[in-house]
């Protein structure tokens, strides 16, 4: 996964090594990917969808591409356990 736009410095960057990002950094390259999975195999496996799930748009946005799940983590750690919650009424209402 690409590390461009990340506010860290380059160096510092190239220092940690590969791995390690989370959240809002991988979220556009996940749903890529996601749709990528979906297309290759017309829909006929489960997708968990995971990665900079920050808000239920970035869920819905996951579900659009072809996720039958998601996941959350670094979303539920910043925004608290009411993410679910909202995560769920807005699937509910997109229904």
């Amino acid at each position: 996964i690409t590390r461009d736009g990340l506010s860290t410095e380059s160096g510092k960057v190239k220092e940690i090594g590969n791995g390690g990002l989370s959240g809002s950094p991988v979220r556009d390259r996940s749903t890529e990917i996601i749709r990528y999975i979906h297309e290759k195999t017309a829909g006929k496996l489960p997708i968990i969808g995971v990665g900079g799930i920050m808000n239920p748009e970035d869920a819905i946005e996951k579900i659009k591409a072809g996720a039958s799940l998601v996941q959350v983590y670094t979303g539920f750690i910043y925004e608290g356990p009411s993410l679910v919650r909202r995560i769920n009424r807005k699937i509910l209402r997109s229904s």
